[in-house]
């Protein structure tokens, strides 16, 4: 058996010492590290609140909740976050709010004995391990996930972390960006234009009409990455126009689509880059918008507020850097600040964040707003906002789709409560599509027959409407007018009276006053219900109903039965016109989806073809002479159709068409 020797032993202990060093002046340097579980692979994580367990995760190198450094304690270190939220590691006992001894993140640096750290580290494999204090337990990835400190040999790797150096690159300056540290406008006044429209370029590269309200700088352009920039600078107190407060802001403005039809839409596209916010250090006061949804609505509807609301706009908050970048704008946090009611000012508006874009990163960036058929309901439209970020949506419907009566768009770089905010767009494209909306009030004069009693809504001439148990004669037919600025409708007589007018008794008048009149009384809202047959609202009633009463008496009521309900019966394709002559067209294919053709034989001199729904509103009109005619039915709704084809010599020819 070999001797052992003092030289030995001694040997042994330097050698054990060449690969665990404790104290100080083991780590590479002060730098900020993430730290690498070796079993496991996974990151330390910040809880992001004090008191609270930390976490392992696999997240991004750049999210600083897996950013640590080591702070020295006397002989000991303090492992520190970045995130500042949470502070320090701290190793308690049995009785540790997360667990026993389950690591938690905890306040400041502190000597206390819970939150000082050993640091050993073996060279051979340049890897660490974590003691608490001097306990002999070490950080430990637990199996179930938690992390603890526990007694626990260097062999087993869950107690054995890489230090994994987060290096940054400096942000340095775009080459397009304005580093002037004078945010004043100058004294020469060169940029004081005198109008809001005054200050723009002869044929500027973005779309829009300008909207300057700053006098520190004008809209110019700049080649840059292969393409043109839009430059929009403006700083803190700049507006020299407005004297009411506003904020400083240069951005254009697009056509709004003005109608509300389904269909109707205002369509922005273009390519941004954002190089400088608005910094207050306050977070509900910085920041810069880059482009809004605009939109007036009506005010019989949403009576408060403003009545031409930024609807949404999209907020870009500055991200500091820490580090070689501290005090520098090295990302931007975009948020959606959009109104929860129409009108919607302070407390009435909201934040969504959308997604974080690194300085002078280029986005794709689209926007539309617009009205679309309710996926939920076929009888009502939705009025949308949807935007992209690099292909990130944020996809919102705005609130009381039936209150809006525009939607608009405008975009460049608009607030800054503190420094200089600094935008640039390109390949700015801007259409808009414009649909009238007929709401649920079909066209055409129509006989309203109830549905409870089969008697028809009559205009009896002195004043008075009454119910008939005819339908025929004009006394008993009736118009929808749309009245302009609203979402409504008059009721309009074909008889001896005009519009009908509903009292404060409820009752119903016959009025000599012409259509479209937008006195509260004389509004309705059509309804369309899912038996097909329509309600028609008091505006100014308070979800009363024209009603066909127990007495024979026509008013309006809350009462929601069959007797609130009529069936209209369309005069334009009524059975008493011209002789139907089914026979001599033919529609292939019928029923049809996409397109079909309209084939006359035994037809001369066809002049014009109308193609009308069930409802008696027509869907499509052709000025048409030939033999056969090709109709795209892509935007027909499923359903049962009438095509009707007028003659030179004043024979009307019909069928039946049907869309699958």
């Amino acid at each position: 058996m070999k001797k052992i020797t003092f030289k030995s032993i001694l040997f042994l202990v330097l050698a054990l010492c060449s690969m665990s060093i404790t104290a100080q002046g083991v780590l590479p340097s002060s730098d900020t590290f993430r730290l690498r579980n070796v079993e496991t692979g996974l990151f330390l994580t910040d809880a992001g609140a004090s008191a609270q367990p930390v976490t392992m995760t696999n997240l991004d190198e750049d999210d600083i909740s897996t950013h640590w450094t080591f702070i020295e304690s006397g002989a000991f270190y303090n492992i520190d976050n970045k995130d500042g939220s949470a502070g320090i590691l701290r190793a308690p006992g049995m009785g540790g709010p997360g667990g026993p001894y389950v690591v938690l993140s905890t306040g400041t640096t502190t000597s206390s004995g819970d939150k000082i750290w050993t640091i050993e580290h073996n060279a051979t494999d340049d890897t660490y391990r974590f003691q608490s204090g001097t306990s002999s337990r070490y950080m430990y990835h637990e199996l179930d996930g938690t992390v603890t400190h526990i007694p626990v040999a260097a062999t087993d790797d869950r107690s054995n972390w890489e230090l994994v150096p987060y290096v940054q690159d400096e942000v340095e300056p775009a080459p397009d960006e304005d580093t002037n540290p004078d945010l004043s406008c100058p004294s020469s006044d060169e940029f004081r234009n005198a109008t809001r429209t005054s200050s723009d370029l002869l044929n500027p590269v973005n779309v829009g009409t300008i909207d300057d309200r700053t006098c520190y700088a004008d809209y110019s352009e700049f080649d840059l990455y292969g393409k043109t920039w839009g430059v929009y600078n403006i700083t803190d107190g700049s507006n020299h126009l407005d004297t009411n407060g506003l904020q400083p802001r240069i951005e254009r403005s697009l056509p709004r689509s003005q109608e509300t039809g389904v269909g109707s839409y205002a369509r922005f596209t273009g390519t941004f880059r954002i190089l400088e916010v608005g910094e207050t250090g306050n977070s509900n006061t910085e920041g810069t918008y880059i482009a809004q949804a605009k939109g007036k609505h009506d005010l019989n509807l949403e009576p408060g507020g403003s009545p031409d609301p930024a609807i949404c706009l999209f907020l870009a908050k500055p991200v500091m850097g820490t580090g070689i970048n501290a005090g520098k704008q090295v990302a931007f946090d975009i948020y959606a600040e959009r109104i929860t009611v129409r009108g919607g000012e302070g407390p009435d508006r909201e934040e969504e964040f959308i997604v974080t874009v690194d300085k002078d990163e280029e986005i794709d960036f689209v926007l539309d707003v617009g009205f679309a058929e309710d996926p939920t309901d076929p009888t009502k439209k939705i009025h949308y906002c949807n935007a992209s970020f690099n292909g990130i949506e944020e996809n919102w419907n705005i609130p009381n789709p039936e209150a809006g009566l525009e939607s608009g768009i405008r975009y460049g770089v608009y607030r800054v409560r503190g420094g200089r905010a600094q935008t640039r767009w390109a390949n700015t494209t801007y259409q808009k599509v414009e649909v009238v909306d007929s709401g649920n009030a079909p066209d055409g004069i129509y006989r309203f027959k109830n549905l409870a009693t089969g008697k028809y809504l009559r205009d009896a001439g002195d004043g008075s409407i009454i119910a008939s148990d005819s339908g025929v004669g004009s006394d008993k037919e009736w118009q929808f007018v749309a009245v302009p600025g609203t979402s409504y409708y008059n009721i309009d007589s074909q008889g001896p009276r005009k519009i009908i007018r509903h009292t404060g008794a409820f009752q119903l008048v016959g009025t000599n006053i012409s259509a479209p009149n937008g006195t509260n009384d004389k509004l309705w809202d059509v309804i369309l219900n899912g038996d097909g047959s329509y309600s028609f609202e008091a505006i100014a009633k308070n979800g009363r109903l024209l009603y066909h009463d127990v007495d024979n008496s026509m008013v309006i009521s809350t009462n929601t039965d069959d007797r609130s309900k009529w069936i209209l019966e369309s005069t334009t394709l009524s059975s008493s016109g011209p002789e139907l002559k089914t026979s001599s067209i033919k529609i292939y294919p019928n029923p049809a989806n996409d397109r079909f053709t309209i084939a006359f034989k035994n037809i001369s001199n066809i002049e014009g073809v109308e193609i009308y729904s069930i409802l008696g509103k027509r869907v499509y009109q052709n000025e048409f002479n030939g033999s056969d005619l090709v109709v795209e039915s892509a935007n027909f709704k499923a359903g049962v159709y009438l095509v009707k084809a007028l003659a030179d010599d004043n024979k009307v020819y019909h069928t039946k068409l049907v869309i699958e």
